[in-house]
């Protein structure tokens, strides 16, 4: 007879048994948990990671697993994140825990499924990760799920650097080369480290470099494997020719945006070209020579009219090696004049001492692609003797050499340091330089009197002479040059007598007074032969006399001394005979006048009139005869003195057959 268990022994039992369906329950369902789920994966056949999730603790889902501990008995299941990194050969390392580990038990079954978090520290460095959770189960066995791949990228394409530029058409984008590819313009993005399927592209093609915000791209898509991309015609035709800018933007999956690559250029050129250029002409070079004169007048490079030009086209000329000039055809006409500045002209000379063959072409810019060059040369000398000058030189090409020294001119009789007076009329001055350093004989000096060349006193340089140097300014110089308080003289000096690029002095300043001021002589008019006034002389239309009878005088403009108008005094002296000064007293006429300012630009009238008075006593049949003379002078005040003019003459003839003139 089987002995029946106690209740206590079989309530033990009944534990055992419970137990042990739960181990094997347990070894049955060790491989049925969940994968973790990780809402961050942008990519699930691979695992990257959105790296916008890279910036904080990476969330995991886990699901429910069965056999959670019942409440109450103070037994818990342990859920651990545990995490192995990949090297690049895809090699697994050691799988190590992340993170806390979270207990739980039936009570928590409504909180299914949990999330739990992988610290943000173990998501760096970039580069693949395996990840799994552990569940440590209260009696003592540890079930593991299957691990998941993830891949860590915060790395933009390119890194931190800009992308490197697209490559472009060797040639300009004309009509010609769209009928070889009408399709438009192919372009190759450069390659770039870890270059995967899934990276995007997005291009722009603008007249202007695309800066943040960026406009919408001209195209967008998945990049492709061999990176070219098309421009399509009908974009370029849209946008018209011009000067275009093309960059780019690249994104990976893990959605990481590279910089804004560097900017390729292309210049689109539709339509007909510049065509039939012409040599560039230089003006001053027609001579065979540019020099240091045409430096200091401007030297100018002419560009003949070309064909299908635009007032956009740039034109680029190159004088010698010197920088570049540019300048835009706008609204100019043919033949556009480029003025050379002088430091390219001096540039482009160099240390020379002697004429140097200098290269001068253009080219045609439109949209920064070349047409042309055109070249011509041109003979160039700016060699100079005399004391070096400054090097850098600021004034060249101005011909002033401060190391020559300033002539000094003294007058014959006042012999006064630059300055003539009345006394030294009619008298050559003197003029005293000093023989300028490292002269050589046959070196040429000239002499500048009020600007104007004294070819008497031209020296040639005999270095045995001297130091001081004697010249002498003829008084026909001073005479045409008039008083001045400040009238210059200078010299200067030059290799040979037919050489140029003339070194000239400083300048003295001399006070020139030595020119009694006689203004023009007054004209008669209306006289026979040219010097007799007659009968005839009393009036315009002698057979048809209207007015009074009258001599008539013309005075030529006075507006050097009365830019304003102001007082003339107009004198007339009657003389009897056609010799001797015998003077009729009676026939002088003194007449004060106040003239305009029209008539002192233009000149004016005077008669001398009434006739009776003035004119009739000339008639002196009975004494000094029947002929007589007439001198008109006048004068005026200038510069604080009164100036007379020279007296003009006329014989006086008033006799007819039967006496005297007819006066109607």
């Amino acid at each position: 007879m089987i002995s029946k268990a106690s209740p206590r022994e079989h309530a033990a039992q009944v534990r055992r048994d419970y137990q042990q369906q739960r181990v094997r329950q347990l070894s049955t369902r060790l491989a049925d948990l969940a994968d973790p789920t990780v809402p961050g994966i942008i990519d699930p056949a691979d695992g990257t990671l959105n790296k916008d999730v890279l910036a904080a603790d990476l969330n995991v889902v886990i699901a429910k697993w069965d056999d959670l501990p019942e409440t109450g008995w103070d037994e818990y299941d342990g859920l651990q994140l545990q995490m192995a990194k990949v090297d690049g050969s895809g090699g697994v390392g050691a799988f190590e825990p992340v993170g806390p580990l979270h207990q739980y038990d039936e009570t928590n079954s409504a909180d299914f499924p949990v999330t739990v978090t992988v610290p943000k520290e173990h998501l760096k460095p970039d580069g693949g990760r395996q990840l799994r959770y552990v569940i440590h189960k209260y009696q003592g066995w540890d079930n593991t799920s299957d691990a998941v791949s993830l891949i860590c990228d915060s790395t933009p394409p390119w890194g931190d650097v800009e992308p490197e530029p697209v490559t472009l058409p060797s040639v300009p984008i004309t009509d010609a080369y769209f009928t070889a590819n009408p399709t438009g313009i192919e372009i190759t993005l450069p390659a770039y480290p870890d270059q995967e399927a899934g990276d995007r592209y997005a291009l722009y093609y603008s007249d202007t470099v695309p800066i943040a915000p960026y406009p919408d791209p001209l195209e967008a898509g998945l990049l492709p494997a061999d990176r070219k991309l098309l421009i399509p015609k009908a974009e370029i035709e849209k946008r018209d020719d011009g000067h275009f800018y093309i960059v780019y933007l690249l994104l990976d999956k893990a959605t990481n945006r590279s910089r804004i690559s560097e900017v390729a250029e292309v210049f689109v050129n539709l339509g007909n070209l510049p065509t039939n250029l012409k040599d560039p002409v230089v003006p001053l070079a027609a001579d065979g020579l540019i020099d240091l004169a045409d430096a200091q007048a401007g030297v100018t490079v002419e560009i003949p009219a070309f064909d299908n030009h635009r007032p956009t086209d740039v034109i680029e000329v190159t004088w010698g090696t010197s920088q570049l000039l540019t300048e835009q055809i706008g609204s100019r006409s043919f033949p556009l004049s480029i003025v050379v500045p002088p430091d390219r002209l001096l540039a482009a000379y160099g240390k020379a001492d002697s004429e140097v063959v200098t290269p001068v072409s253009y080219r045609v810019l439109r949209h920064c692609v070349p047409y042309g060059p055109n070249s011509i040369e041109v003979d160039v000398d700016f060699s100079v003797i005399g004391p070096p000058r400054p090097d850098p030189d600021p004034n060249w090409p101005n011909p002033i050499n401060k190391l020559l020294l300033a002539p000094i001119t003294k007058g014959k009789v006042s012999a006064v340091e630059n300055e003539l007076h009345r006394s030294d009329a009619g008298q050559p001055a003197t003029l005293t330089f000093a023989l300028y350093p490292s002269a050589k004989n046959g070196e040429v000096v000239d002499f500048y009197w009020d600007g104007t060349l004294v070819t008497e006193a031209t020296y040639t340089v005999d270095t045995s002479d001297g130091p001081q140097i004697e010249r002498e300014i003829p008084w026909t110089y001073i005479l045409n040059a008039g008083n001045k308080t400040d009238l210059p003289v200078y010299y200067t000096i030059r290799k040979a007598l037919d050489a140029g690029n003339e070194q000239r002095s400083l300048s003295a300043s001399v006070k020139a007074d030595a020119i009694t001021e006689v203004p023009d002589t007054a004209e008669f008019q209306r006289l026979f032969n040219s010097r007799w006034l007659n009968c005839n002389s009393l009036w315009e239309e002698p057979n048809n006399p209207a007015g009074d009878p009258a001599f008539k005088v013309f005075v030529k403009p006075l507006a050097k001394y009365l830019p304003n108008g102001g007082a003339v005094t107009m004198v007339w002296s009657a003389l009897g005979g056609r010799t001797g000064d015998t003077e009729i007293v009676p026939a002088k006429k003194t007449e004060a006048l106040t003239i305009t300012k029209a008539e002192a630009d233009k000149g004016f009238h005077w008669e001398i009139k009434p006739y009776s008075t003035h004119i009739l006593p000339i008639y002196d049949p009975a004494g000094m005869g029947a002929d007589g003379r007439g001198r008109v002078h006048y004068s005026l005040d200038y510069e604080g003195e009164t100036i007379t003019s020279e007296a003009a003459e006329a014989l006086v003839g008033l006799a007819t057959g039967s006496g005297t003139c007819p006066i109607p």
